[in-house]
Formats: C-alpha cells, structure tokens, sequence
C-alpha cells in the first residue's frame, strides 16, 4: 500500500511501520497498530482532519462501533458522539478507487436509522458528502460543507 496516495484533504503526517512485509499505521483513536489499507489511509486522514481542522475532539471520534441490525453486527468506520453520548454523525470511508453511489449511501442509511443519528458523511479520500438526515421523513438533505463540531453538536 502506498502511503503516499494524493487525497482532497489537508495532509497529515501518520505514524507507520513495516513488518515482516506488512505495513501498519497508527491509529490515534484507537491507540492501536491496525493493518495499512488504501480504505484505511483514507478513514486516518480523514478523522485527523475533522479533529485538526474542524475542531472534533478525539474523545467525540469512535472507529468501528459495533451495532446489530437484524440480528447481524455491523461496524460503521466510525460515528461521532456529541457532549451528552448521543450518536451524531455516521462515517462511511472507502477506498480513492471506489466510486460513491446509492449503495454506499443506503449503507450509511441504514447504520443512521439504527442509531437515530443526525448527520452521514461519505468519502473516498476525493470526494466528500455530508448530509442531514430527516429521522422522521427518512430524507437525506446534502449540506455544502462539513460542519464544524460546535455546529453539529450544537442541535443537542
């Protein structure tokens, strides 16, 4: 994996390693070596720019939030959590490569429905959505920019 891929995000400098053939970053949210992924460059990029940039605190950042849905587990790439707990924002993170379409989106829906959240945030490193989404119509309103964390914590 290359480290090096060029992504729509200010760059931030990662811990990572190399063994026994396999390279690793650090994950600052999880404190912990994870398995370097061109998925995974994106989601550490991505989460240190809303942390560095947008003012979320590290504590508000949870990756990989096991939740059941249907008797199944599942694990958005990460949510946001406001002052009180509540979950705020679902993120779904993939791959530069990978195009954004309606199945990554139901996805995200269907992550927010189950933890009655407000906001769902999509990206591939490149291209980046950010929307609304209405718990009571069910409809996803796109925003033009991500939200700062007083903002989105500010609806609490």
């Amino acid at each position: 994996m290359n480290a090096n891929i060029t992504l729509n995000l200010p760059h931030y400098q990662s811990r990572i390693k190399k063994s026994a053939g396999v390279e690793s970053i650090f994950d600052e949210f999880r404190r912990k070596w994870v398995r370097l992924t061109p998925e995974e460059w994106v989601r550490q990029q991505f989460l240190m720019y809303l942390h560095l940039h947008l003012g979320y605190p590290a504590t508000a950042i949870a990756v990989e939030k096991s939740l059941t849905y249907n008797g199944m587990t599942r694990r958005p790439d990460a949510v946001i959590s406001g002052r009180n707990g509540q979950v705020l924002m679902v993120i779904e993170c993939k791959k530069p490569d990978v195009k954004i379409d309606e199945k990554t989106f139901l996805q995200a829906a269907t992550y927010s429905s189950v933890l009655r959240n407000t906001y769902i945030l999509i990206t591939n490193g490149l291209s980046h959505f950010v929307c609304h989404a209405d718990q009571t119509t069910g409809q996803l309103h796109f925003l033009s920019e991500i939200p700062d964390f007083s903002v989105l914590n500010s609806g609490q």
